[in-house]
């Protein structure tokens, strides 16, 4: 039989590497059972830990896309608005030109609801979003629509007019037009200001490309609408023909002419404005489908990934209250031994 020498010290120092050891593996316990998740799920689920991480990043992948709709969500909103605000003001052109027509001493007064109209509908073509143009197509980073009276549209209308009669619309002259000839001028040389190439030559800076989103991992959709849209030229240019032309020295004839090109215009661009109101709205359904299937599947896949994470609170509980009373018992054995003395034996 061997015999091996033991001492005080080694037992002493055997019990305290074992209760070194225990200490390290108590914050371990005590994090999972706050949290109810392995603290390392590396090491707790070693191969199977890949499941963990593809479900995590799809996770994160869903929440990304959810929030980027709630952005477009936003804008779609805003446009929404935007159109039925310029909605209205088709509205009120068509009403004030319908009421003072055949009434030249009332003209001026539909020519200053023209006036509010060409400045409203500007204003609100360059409605702005978190810094973006909201009608600016895709090109977000400058202002869709130019000021009519500096930015060259104004220019146009007169160059037109001039072109086309030689004169400009206060000449005496003017009052010789008649409703033929301002029909013929309105369709031939002002038109293509607003309908044509002289939209984005004097009035537009806007994209007829339009913003497309991603709503969901197979779904794009176009999430912005214009400042080019036809129902916007319609109206511009109707507000500007009455802005225009009630304030010149046309003849009672040629401004009955002159409104009811208004009114047609105007009606057109209402029901133009709402055809895409009802576009946009259909967006906005298929967005917030996307939002509800991304919300499950993300609900889903956080699921997966807590059950895959997720300890066991009572092995957890029984394993942190063994550990606590080991520790408590070797704090106990370690007191003992270190007050052993040979001096109490002599």
């Amino acid at each position: 039989m061997k015999t091996s020498p033991i001492s005080t010290l080694a037992v002493s120092l055997a019990l305290r590497n074992s209760t070194s050891r225990m200490q390290e593996t108590l914050p371990r316990l005590q994090q999972e059972m706050v949290t109810g998740k392995y603290a390392d799920s590396g090491l707790a689920l070693g191969s199977e830990s890949r499941k963990l991480i593809s479900f995590l990043g799809d996770v994160d992948h869903t929440g990304r896309l959810m929030d980027t709709n709630a952005q477009v969500q936003t804008r779609l909103t805003m446009t929404q608005e935007s159109m039925s605000r310029i909605n209205t003001l088709a509205s009120n052109l068509m009403n004030a030109v319908g009421i003072v027509m055949g009434d030249n001493n009332q003209y001026p007064t539909a020519q200053q609801t023209a006036k509010n109209v060409v400045a409203e509908t500007s204003s609100i073509l360059n409605t702005q979003i978190n810094g973006t143009f909201l009608f600016g197509g895709v090109n977000t980073d400058n202002q869709p629509i130019a000021d009519y009276d500096t930015g060259g549209g104004k220019a146009a209308f007169d160059a037109a007019f001039l072109g086309y009669f030689g004169f400009d619309k206060n000449d005496p002259a003017a009052a010789n037009i008649t409703r033929t000839d301002i029909e013929n001028f309105l369709e031939t040389a002002v038109k293509p200001l607003f309908l044509g190439a002289g939209w984005t030559a004097n009035m537009s800076s806007a994209t007829d490309e339009v913003i497309k989103s991603r709503i969901s991992p197979e779904v794009t959709a176009d999430t912005s609408v214009s400042a080019n849209e036809k129902p916007f030229r319609e109206l511009m240019m109707a507000s500007v023909v009455a802005t225009e032309l009630f304030d010149s020295n046309l003849g009672g004839e040629a401004k009955e002419g002159v409104s009811n090109f208004v009114i047609s215009q105007s009606g057109s661009a209402t029901g133009g404005m709402t055809k895409l109101q009802g576009q946009t709205g259909l967006v906005e359904e298929r967005l917030k489908r996307a939002n509800d299937a991304l919300s499950a599947q993300k609900s889903l896949l956080e699921t997966f990934a807590s059950d895959l994470e997720s300890v066991d609170p009572y092995q957890t509980s029984i394993e942190l209250n063994t550990l606590l009373t080991q520790i408590e018992v070797s704090y106990s054995i370690t007191s003992r031994i270190q007050n052993l003395s040979i001096m109490d034996y002599l």
